[in-house]
């Protein structure tokens, strides 16, 4: 029984460690596709701005998928 509980915290502790991470990389991941863009087709800074805020809504939409995982969890309980 103990060894369950063990492998649950260490999922859980990935799971939640991982939140920052996938933050941090679909704002960066969309700052980088607008930036590119922006140099390739010299429309400095729109497309920059744009997929910035593309990447924030993905890391949103993760957080607020996570928080729906927890919740699902919680009420198995």
């Amino acid at each position: 029984m103990e060894k369950n509980k063990d492998k649950r915290f260490y999922r859980q502790f990935a799971r939640y460690s991982a939140i920052g991470l996938e933050m941090g990389l679909s704002v960066a991941i969309g700052v980088a596709i607008g930036y590119y863009l922006d140099r390739y087709f010299q429309t400095k800074p729109w497309l920059t701005i744009i997929f910035l805020i593309l990447g924030v809504a993905a890391a949103f939409r993760s957080l607020a998928s996570l928080a729906k995982e927890i919740d699902k969890g919680e009420r198995k309980k």
